[in-house]
């Protein structure tokens, strides 16, 4: 995004971090200011818990696959947020209900190279 000084209206202490799309307002201010990413919508199949037949908020009940499993078609939001002057970046991952993931960017950094172990056993 750019600098403080690119972004008329923030005056956030130490600026806001550069994927902050977030226009705080000048009066905008205290704990509760927080930066937020652009949000990234990925489509995804979620497996619902056995005897689940509602459908997601923001999606599809997919057909039943015969063997007493049922998914859902969806998108997760994932999303960078972080309360102003706090030193914790948190990744948030989720459908807006019931799936949640929200993890320090450190976390992430660690949980992603074993996801992409996992997914190599899956393509073997």
């Amino acid at each position: 995004m750019g600098t403080t000084q690119d972004r008329p209206g923030r005056t956030v202490a130490g600026g806001c971090p550069p994927w902050c799309v977030v226009l705080h307002e000048d009066d905008d201010e205290g704990a509760g200011r927080r930066h937020a990413s652009a949000s990234l919508s990925v489509p995804v199949r979620e497996l619902r818990a056995r005897g689940d037949e509602t459908p997601p908020l923001f999606g599809e009940l997919d057909p039943d696959d015969g063997h007493g499993e049922r998914s859902a078609t969806t998108d997760l939001a994932l999303c960078l947020h972080r309360r102003d002057g706090a030193p914790t970046t948190w990744l948030y991952a989720g459908d807006g209900t019931d799936q949640v993931l929200e993890l320090t960017v450190e976390s992430w950094h660690r949980l992603v190279p074993a996801l992409d172990r996992l997914l190599d056993l899956a393509r073997a």
